[in-house]
């Protein structure tokens, strides 16, 4: 007896399942085309490799994030043990050239996002007295010799890997079924096609949405104890926000994939085109936007900042010449309150005044250069769930650009105490903030405020994001719109 081909037994077993299913009035066309996808996926060991991939990238992503974390805790802790140290029986007027150090403290959140901070500065470190200029550096400073890694976390999984498995998993949903000749006997049967690419589509999402959550729970234990997660509600639903993320993207790489398999003829030109789309997305959208926000909103380089610093120096020292530098003991100068001393710190400040602004404006607009690299960025479906994930998380440059405005309102609220301090003793010529024209009083422990990072509350995320979320819901609108006309147009001729 002569067996059947595999295509025309494939056909034979679609309708015999299809015709079943339908006379069965509790199963509409939608769930029996989704349960039979399904099976066919399950079984095949594309599945298999693309849900163990998810799954051990995402808790990769929970080792590497914990390890992250707690390196970043301990070596701000040294930092500070050492400040403290120094503060120690220090007086008053050692308090004008010491440098106090905001920290911004490692993301509760690394498991999520840890792109927008695994090399930004991390220590604004600043002195009250206008002769100290202020220091912002991370405290990891690592092997130079060594390129810069990138960090293994959520939105890796989302931006890189997750498309990828979409990819791999639907490039011949379409073309596959039609080369085989199953879609064509499907498609005769009286089932609106719009139910069949429900049907298709639920089934491909179902089959990554299983692990991406399974990986996303797995990776929430392993990392809950390094990282302190959570610790507050805002964290849970910025989680619960990142995961929604997630399985958003899912959908829109699924529709994707089954909209290039509609459109080609043969896998190879489907698994071609949608390798060409995910480099493209994934790797060369992500560079090219950096070269072009470096070309788009060039920023000053170190030595340029230095040169206009010294051309600030000097026009105050032309304009104050005579009147500036006039410093004496303080035994000399009480005769005559301190008048030129008291002139001199006045020239100081104004120096320090306007050199300020020339930091604050380059710092400003490294920061602006970061936003427009994202923004280009987000022309590709892939880096604009990355945006979305820092600005629902409060990471990226504007956990930057909040950490710099903190940093800088604890230094005045520091000099206020200062002045506090000095101001109880009488003996203290009050010139602040200069070296030898304070008080000379030890500073009691605990008598200087700490700094406090507080992360940006969530609605301002939500507020910042809006205009992104509109773009992507715009971009799945479109590709839902484009798949469902890819397959209306399919031939059963």
């Amino acid at each position: 007896m002569t067996r059947p081909a595999p295509a025309a037994s494939a056909a034979a077993g679609e309708p015999a399942r299809s015709s079943r299913l339908s006379r069965a009035p509790d199963r509409s066309p939608v769930f029996s085309i989704f349960v039979n996808q399904v099976r066919r996926l399950a079984g095949s060991w594309r599945y298999h490799a693309t849900a163990w991939l998810l799954i051990a990238t995402m808790m990769a992503a929970a080792v590497t994030a914990g390890a992250s974390y707690r390196s970043t805790a301990l070596e701000q802790a040294a930092v500070m043990d050492s400040h403290r140290r120094e503060l120690a029986g220090a007086t008053v007027d050692q308090l004008a050239e010491m440098l106090q150090p905001a920290i911004k403290p490692p993301l509760r959140l690394t498991l999520l996002v840890n792109q927008g901070q695994v090399s930004t500065p991390d220590v604004y470190s600043q002195a009250l007295s206008p002769w100290i200029p202020p220091e912002i550096h991370r405290t990891q400073a690592g092997n130079h010799l060594l390129p810069i890694q990138e960090p293994i976390d959520w939105m890796f999984v989302i931006r890189v890997v997750l498309p990828l498995c979409a990819f791999i998993l639907g490039y011949d949903a379409v073309c596959g079924e039609r080369r085989s000749g199953t879609l064509k006997l499907l498609l005769s049967y009286p089932v609106p096609r719009s139910k069949v690419l429900a049907g298709r589509f639920l089934a491909l999402w179902s089959c990554l949405a299983a692990p991406l959550l399974l990986g996303a729970l797995l990776s929430l234990l392993v990392a809950i104890g390094p990282s302190g997660l959570p610790q507050s509600a805002d964290d849970v639903a910025r989680v619960g926000l990142v995961v929604l993320l997630g399985l958003w993207s899912t959908a829109f790489f699924v529709l994707l994939a089954l909209l290039v398999s509609a459109l080609s003829r043969e896998d190879s030109t489907s698994l071609s085109l949608l390798a060409w789309l995910w480099v493209t997305a994934a790797i060369a959208v992500p560079a090219m936007s950096g070269l072009l926000a470096h070309r788009l909103l060039p920023v000053a380089s170190d030595g340029e900042v230095a040169q206009r610093l010294e051309i600030v120096a000097q026009r105050i020292a032309h304009e104050y010449a005579g009147r500036a530098g006039n410093w004496r003991k303080r035994e000399w100068a009480r005769a005559d309150g301190f008048a030129w001393e008291r002139v001199s710190a006045q020239v100081e400040e104004r120096r320090l005044a306007l050199q300020d602004e020339i930091r604050r404006e380059a710092l400003a607009r490294k920061l602006a250069q970061a936003e427009l690299q994202r923004q280009i960025a987000a022309v590709s479906p892939a880096p604009l769930a990355e945006v979305l994930a820092e600005l629902l998380t409060g990471s990226g440059p504007q956990r930057d650009e909040s950490f710099i405005a903190q940093a800088r309102a604890f230094r005045a609220t520091l000099a206020e105490r200062v002045r506090e301090l000095d101001a109880v003793d009488s003996e203290s010529p009050h010139i602040l903030f200069f070296s030898g024209y304070l008080s000379q009083r030890p500073v009691a422990v605990g008598a200087l405020p700490g700094f406090v990072f507080h992360e940006r509350p969530i609605g301002l995320g939500f507020a910042a994001a809006r205009p992104y979320l509109t773009a992507f819901a715009l971009e799945t609108v479109a590709v839902v719109l484009a798949c469902l006309l890819a397959f209306a147009k399919q031939d059963t001729g």
